[in-house]
């Protein structure tokens, strides 16, 4: 059932008065004294971004700036701004505050439409539909074969809302905030979020902020800062609505990726999709045992039921001990101090491991494990072999722009002129 897109009388008092202060008044306050529910201004020509050295500064006008909420230790407000025309009128809501969101404003996503060319439509053919799938609701069904590396969606989020209004305010304060913020964007967009699953049957008893925090708790995604972004310490907790029907599974054919410069999650492929499949991503860290994957999941609401989780007794042991194995292999891996054994065999075992335990979607960190090893050790022609498997199979899950991405094309490119070029031959010399 539809929840209410009435407003409280107190988000109304709001819109309605701002405690005596003219706009102007307001612009000219530090952004610690503006009051509460007062329309922020964003109009700040010494705002530079994308580095000091920039002189690009932006002013953006927000179709909603307010309310505003303080915490009790707050520097600034945080407050809700919605662009509704973002995206071709497909609107977007941030719960941010006003420093933070003059600075996505400034972002290519908002600067540059021609960026989002492409974004929140559905592939053309569509290669899946949405489909009743038992035991599970709605999901996405493969209708076509679909090739590793494909790219499956493109979204822009809903909802954007920064981690220090959870740190900083109260709970009935960023509730407020989460459901006026979707009550802002157009009709169309919002229906659309109110329709998704919040884990109950029944929404009808639940006021309009209730209902988004039901909405948000269960499909929102942590979107890690970019950067540019001064505020390093505060991820976002991101609503994309199309996304969230992909359902979980803890060894999923599809993996997401965000792109900053388009305010976007891409889903690809992460291996050969046959028709009839499911489509699936990983709400978790699928290096996990059974048992801590199955306590994580459970703030979804939902046990797993997925092949990996279903294993018989002495299969699901054997998994749980191949992932311990691939931790303590990491740790030696990541270590390049003298005490280090690892080596190119340990790193060939790595590659083993994820075969077996079709860690699809992260397949390329033990590929760039092995081109690494086999350089430390003086092997150049094995460290290209896979330097390249990494890049090819980390561009969709990581991003052509991932730092990790970087470093293994110039590996590829000259393994003697790389930074591990006999770095693990060298320690054994100084022992």
């Amino acid at each position: 059932m539809k929840a209410s897109l009435q407003l409280l009388p107190f988000f109304a008092s709001l819109l309605l008065g701002h405690r005596g202060l003219s706009h102007a008044e307001i612009c000219g306050l530090e952004h610690s004294t503006i009051p509460v529910g007062s329309p922020v201004c964003l109009i700040d020509p010494s705002y530079t971004v994308f580095g000091k050295n920039s002189s690009r500064a932006r002013r953006h006008s927000w179709t909603h700036s307010s309310p505003c909420s303080h915490g009790e230790w707050s520097e600034q407000p945080i407050c809700v701004f919605t662009d509704a025309i973002f995206a071709g009128e497909r609107g977007i809501s941030l719960v941010t505050t006003p420093q933070r969101a003059n600075y996505l404003a400034t972002t290519p996503a908002f600067v540059e439409p021609a960026v989002l060319e492409g974004i929140n439509r559905g592939l053309n053919p569509a290669k899946f539909e949405m489909r009743a799938i038992p035991g599970k609701g709605m999901g996405l069904i493969a209708t076509a074969y679909i090739q590793r590396g494909d790219l499956l969606m493109a979204e822009n989020p809903s909802l954007m809302v920064d981690y220090r209004a959870f740190n900083e305010l109260t709970k009935v304060q960023y509730t407020s905030l989460q459901g006026h913020a979707v009550s802002n964007l157009p009709s169309s967009h919002s229906a659309i979020v109110l329709n998704l699953s919040a884990h109950t049957t029944d929404t009808s008893h639940l006021t309009l902020e209730e209902h988004v925090d039901l909405i948000a708790s269960t499909n929102c995604f942590d979107i890690d800062p970019d950067e540019g972004d001064e505020d390093q310490h505060n991820s976002f907790y991101s609503l994309f609505p199309a996304i969230a029907r992909f359902n979980h599974d803890c060894r999923p054919n599809a993996d997401y990726v965000f792109s900053h410069r388009t305010l976007a999650q891409y889903i690809y492929a992460a291996r050969d999709i046959a028709p009839g499949e499911e489509l699936t991503i990983s709400y978790i860290n699928p290096l996990m045992s059974r048992a801590e994957r199955q306590g994580r999941l459970k703030q979804w609401g939902f046990e797993c039921a997925c092949p990996l989780c279903t294993l018989d007794g002495a299969r699901r042991e054997e998994s749980d001990k191949r992932i311990e194995t691939i931790k303590k292999l990491h740790e030696e891996l990541r270590n390049w101090g003298r005490e280090s054994r690892a080596c190119p065999e340990m790193a060939e075992l790595l590659v083993g491991l994820y075969q077996m335990e079709r860690l699809d979607t992260i397949m390329y960190e033990a590929y760039m494990f092995a081109a690494l090893e086999y350089n430390a050790a003086g092997d150049p022609w094995m460290a290209v072999k896979y330097a390249r498997l990494a890049v090819e199979w980390g561009i969709p899950m990581a991003g052509p722009e991932d730092e990790d991405m970087g470093d293994l094309r110039e590996l590829a490119e000259n393994p003697w002129g790389h930074w591990s070029w006999l770095k693990r031959v060298k320690q054994q010399e100084e022992r």
